[in-house]
């Protein structure tokens, strides 16, 4: 779990010499605002190719945008927000 205050966290990572690609699962709230759903991310070593699926959202969740980078030897799910006071859970299945 990461709280996510306006700016950019982030929220899960994976080493990037072990696994090549991960599945994300996530949840997003603020009060009864929530989104979830599953972000698919492969890297070929310099760069990353990501998507974000199977979301559900209720309410307004418009202030978080999430995204994966390579930082660090890690593939990263980051997330940035507008508002304060995001919480913000993820699971990983990795390969």
């Amino acid at each position: 779990n990461t709280d996510v205050d306006t700016g950019t966290e982030t929220i899960a990572s994976v080493a990037t010499a072990t696994h090549d690609s991960a599945f994300f699962d996530f949840v997003i709230k603020k009060g009864l605002n929530v989104r979830s759903g599953t972000v698919y991310a492969c890297h070929d070593g310099t760069s990353v190719a990501f998507t974000e699926t199977s979301t559900q959202d209720l309410g307004d969740t418009s202030d978080v945008t999430l995204s994966v980078v390579i930082s660090g030897g890690n593939m990263e799910l980051q997330a940035t927000t507008t508002s304060d006071d995001w919480s913000v859970k993820s699971l990983i299945r990795a390969i």
